[in-house]
This record gives structure tokens, sequence and C-alpha cells, in this order.
């Protein structure tokens, strides 16, 4: 994993002096405090591993809250996302995408957090860059081909929490979308249809997770056409997919959550592997 910590430039502009010291800044809006006060760890940047054309900012907050980053290649900046969230709901662990990031460029950006009873926190500006991921020239390096899932339907799930959260939200390839079960634990399944008999080398289902900890997958089976099942595998998460080796041919696969911290399972994404060339 390729990891680039972001480096705080203090005292610059853009409303990037609030985390320069411990005392708030007045703004329009009210007083803006240090992101540092709910900041847990450091900010850290890498390479998307199923994209080569995005990055992922990641960090932890002592508390539940909505995060969002302001960047680009100057201070005026010009993108902004934002972390994912249920129904309003805050997160801890903030893992965003961040679209159109190219490897070698450097960027500025400034990191922005609201908590549930309207306090606003912001870093100072800072700057980071990212290294354009190995293709699989490190030794062990497995590579795959392309992502089956993006042209599969969903034919059947346990589930959903919500239209906002439906289950063809699994297999989008969009970050910032995720399907939810509604309270499903380790009964939460979802079967995709590839279309027909296809050959498959690895799969990934990548977990959501609720700021109070549940909803959280642990492992999962594949059954391959109602027949075969495969694993218990390990699932993985947006900085770290961890995808599964399998051998096998099928059309229909049936992910099924086999140990989770309970509550409403599913996943941001599920990707299906096709063999390499």
């Amino acid at each position: 994993m390729v990891m680039i910590t972001g480096t705080m430039l203090s005292g610059c502009g853009g409303g990037g002096d609030a985390g320069a010291s411990s005392n708030p800044v007045p703004s329009a809006n009210g007083p803006v405090f240090p992101f540092s006060r709910v900041q847990v760890g450091t900010f850290t940047f890498e390479a998307d591993p199923s994209r080569s054309d995005r990055a992922i900012f990641h960090v932890r907050t002592a508390q539940p809250m909505i995060c969002a980053v302001v960047w680009g290649p100057t201070e005026k900046f010009g993108h902004f996302n934002n972390s994912l969230n249920m129904d309003g709901t805050g997160l801890i662990r903030h893992d965003v995408y961040l679209p159109g990031a190219q490897s070698g460029v450097a960027y500025r950006f400034i990191v922005q957090g609201t908590t549930a009873d309207g306090t606003l926190y912001r870093s100072p500006v800072g700057s980071f860059n990212i290294t354009a991921r190995s293709t699989g020239s490190e030794p062990g390096a497995t590579t795959y081909g392309a992502n089956l899932a993006r042209s599969a339907h969903v034919t059947a799930f346990s589930s959903e929490y919500s239209a906002s959260f439906a289950a063809s939200n699994a297999i989008d390839d969009n970050p910032n979308t995720e399907w939810a079960s509604k309270g499903d634990g380790n009964g939460a399944f979802i079967t995709l249809d590839l279309g027909a008999p296809t050959r498959i080398a690895a799969v990934e289902f990548l977990t959501r997770s609720m700021a109070d900890g549940t909803a959280i997958t642990s492992t999962y089976s594949v059954t391959v056409d109602g027949a075969h099942t495969l694993g218990p595998f390990p699932a993985g998460t947006l900085v770290d997919p961890r995808p599964s080796a399998v051998s096998v041919t099928g059309r229909t696969l049936r992910f099924q959550v086999t140990a989770s911290s309970g509550g409403n399972t599913g996943a941001i994404e599920i990707r299906v592997l096709a063999p390499p060339g």
C-alpha cells in the first residue's frame, strides 16, 4: 500500500490559519475550531488500488462528524469531496475519494468537518501528492483483469435500508454510494448475475461501517451458480480492498456475510475480477 502523509502549511490562505493555534477563528457563520482538536492520527493520501484516475484521503476523528476535503493544484482549490454518511449521521473513520487526482502533481488541500451540534472544525492549508501504484512489479504481486461486476445485474438481496442505499449501489463503481441492509447483520446477502458463464480470478467485498462500530463485515462467502460455496474471505475497505484469489467459472454469484459486527451490514463496492489479459 502506498500512503503519503499530507504536509500542513500553517498560516496559508483560504482560511488555513484556523489550525495554527488552539483558539477558534471568528467567521460569518460562527467560530471555526482547529481540526486538530478532533483529529486522530495523520492525514493520509494514497493512489486508489482499483483505479489509476483517483486518490483516497483517509483520517479518523475523535467524534462522529461529516468531513470534507477541498483540494486542487493551487490555493484556489476547485475540488470538493466529502465522506460517506448514512441519513445525516457522522462518521469516525473517513475515507474520501478524490476523483481526478494524478500522480506526481502537488496539490493543496483543506480538511473541514462538522459535528451534529453544528460545531465547525478546519485544518490549515496543506499539501499532498500521490505516487502511482505498482501494477504488479513487486515480488509476489498479483494482477487481475476487468471488474466484471460493473456490467452485472443484482437479482436478489436480503434487504435495503432505503432507496438511497439500494443493493445496486454495490456494483455502480461509485465510492460515494453504498448498499446497506436493514439490520440483517450476518444474514445479509446479495446475488449478482454476470449474464453468462465467466472465468473469475478474484473477488472483493468492501464493507460499509457505522460510527458506532456496527455494520462492519469481517468475512464473507461466495456461492457460484447455487452449487459451490467459496470462502470465507476477509472483507476489505476502500483503502485496503483485500482481493481474494479464486479459480472458477460461473454466472451467478451470491455474496453472503458470514461474520460481522451486526446491524445494517452491506457493501460500498463489490468487485468480481477477471483473469489478466
